[in-house]
């Protein structure tokens, strides 16, 4: 008669060590949670509410990975729990999101699971593991809220105590069973914000329809970054220069005013810096095809193509005032002349928003006879050669 298998487990102790050597390889507050927590299923109904009434916008994936992502077992058979952990990040407020602006952290924190998935297996031979990033369909803000790393805020982020809401989420889905309290729960997951509004408040889209009830079509991150279609003139105008994501919401949060969080983070734990620096808004919305290919190499920026972007710079540069200098005409200008629609939209919009369409369009007129003169060179010296 054949022997029962044995039943893996993520032990207390077992999660203790895995959590010391997490933080070692830059992993922080790691911690784990059963798949068949009913805190899943409050998320899951959440996300169906979300998707019911439309508000996914053009982000089509997350319809089409709904079963995935109310049951990660169809992405490792046989899951039964979660393994979640931070990675911190920091910056300066701009055009460009925080954490976006140093390396892919797709690629760091996947680096950083892989060798604490090593050491899971090492301890626990037989456990069947999947890395998961933020690409992964799996509902992980939920899953580290449950995992005990901290608590959602009102705008929709998770909380972790001592690091705030600028953190990065790496999880490792396991087959390991995981025991833990039953005091963990999402019904109310901003009972740690009290009465504070701020980020509601704070929102220059008001894209918040309730505390946790985001509406991505009005938000900033989703335009400039997941929306494929013309932004709202209203939304535009309001959108200040910020081409890539935005972080308002966070920035008035309480929890991230500690001048003490960055000296608590362990040198390990940070994201190296970009590999080069940020483009400003002329030379992006100007910016040719290799030049940005070269410039998004290894940066999240690349998630944003680059049509998108440099209408993302567009519309900047028409919410400035003034009128408009050298630089900022030659771009407009280019953006005139593009072959993308959505590119000279916003080209001509902050053209006549600055009060400079017709120095644009004459411009425009100066570039095409040059460009045609160098055609004509290309050609003469083609026939003599």
């Amino acid at each position: 008669m054949s022997e029962a298998p044995v039943e893996l487990v993520l032990t207390a102790a077992l999660l203790a060590g895995l959590a010391e050597y997490a933080e070692t390889v830059g992993l922080l507050r790691l911690g784990a949670v059963g798949l068949d927590h009913p805190g899943f299923a409050a998320a899951g109904a959440a996300l169906d509410r979300f998707l019911g009434a439309g508000k996914a916008g053009d982000m089509d994936f997350l319809a089409r990975t709904r079963d995935v992502r109310r049951d990660p077992a169809r992405m490792l058979p046989g899951a039964r729990s979660v393994l979640v952990a931070a990675v911190p990040y920091t910056g300066e407020s701009g055009p460009v999101a925080r954490y976006a602006r140093g390396l892919d952290y797709h690629t760091v924190v996947h680096q950083r699971l892989i060798a604490l998935e090593r050491r899971l297996h090492a301890e626990l031979p037989g456990v069947g593991t999947l890395i998961c990033v933020d690409t992964k369909p799996l509902l992980e803000r939920s899953a580290g809220a449950l995992a005990g790393l901290g608590f959602l805020g009102k705008h929709g982020c998770l909380i972790v105590p001592g690091l705030g809401s600028y953190v990065l989420l790496g999880a490792i889905l396991c087959t390991a069973r995981c025991p833990e309290p039953a005091s963990r729960r999402l019904e109310r997951p901003w009972d740690a914000c009290g009465s504070c509004t701020r980020c509601l408040d704070a929102c220059p889209t008001s894209a918040f329809d309730g505390p946790g009830d985001l509406d991505p079509r009005r938000c900033i991150s989703y335009l400039t970054i997941e929306h494929r279609g013309p932004v709202p003139d209203d939304l535009a105008a309001r959108m200040g220069e910020r081409i890539a994501g935005c972080d308002v919401c966070q920035e008035v949060c309480p929890y991230n005013a500690s001048a003490e969080r960055d000296r608590r983070v362990p040198a390990a734990a940070w994201i190296g810096p970009a590999p080069r620096p940020i483009p400003d808004l002329e030379d992006m919305a100007a910016i040719s095809p290799s030049q940005y290919r070269a410039h998004v190499r290894h940066m999240a920026l690349r998630r944003i193509p680059r049509r998108h972007m440099r209408r993302n710079a567009l519309l900047a540069l028409g919410n400035r005032s003034g009128e408009p200098g050298p630089r900022e005409l030659f771009a407009l200008a280019l953006g005139l002349l593009d072959a993308d629609d959505q590119v000279v939209a916003a080209a001509r919009r902050a053209a006549v928003r600055r009060a400079a369409l017709e120095p644009a369009l004459a411009l425009c007129e100066q570039l095409r006879a040059r460009l045609l003169a160098e055609a004509a060179a290309r050609a003469a010296d083609d026939d003599a050669s």
